[in-house]
């Protein structure tokens, strides 16, 4: 069960690496990752003000990815030694916690700067 958990914690800890790769991408670049900030099939070229949407964003986007870093860090830590012991499951809830957080953040940035397509109802 230790290896499943493990596997985890480098999942983590990879996707912390990746989400400050996709602020690199995003601060100094101007690219905007699709599947980290914008829903898929989301047209990047339909976005009303990309300068202010970065603005806006982007130290969110830092700031997140370097929560999930350090919480996966620590759970490949608590994986390999068991030194948080109970104090790993405040670890796990401030994952929970920052996650749900940026994604709000996100859809509410999506909507304010991609239009709304209005979806045709199927019969």
């Amino acid at each position: 069960m230790d290896s499943m958990f493990s596997l985890m914690d480098l999942i983590i800890l990879g996707s912390g690496a990746y989400i400050i790769y996709c602020y690199y991408l995003l601060k100094f670049k101007g690219e905007i990752k699709e599947g980290l900030l914008l829903p898929k099939g989301t047209n990047v070229k339909k976005c009303t003000d990309k300068a202010a949407y970065i603005k806006e964003v982007e130290n969110k986007i830092l700031l997140y990815g370097i929560a999930v870093l350090i919480c996966g860090g620590f759970g490949v830590l608590e994986t390999q030694t068991g030194l948080l012991g109970k104090w790993y499951l405040v670890v796990i809830a401030v994952f929970l916690a920052v996650t749900v957080w940026f994604a709000m953040v996100v859809k509410k940035s999506g909507e304010k700067y991609w239009p709304q397509t209005t979806k045709k109802l199927k019969k």
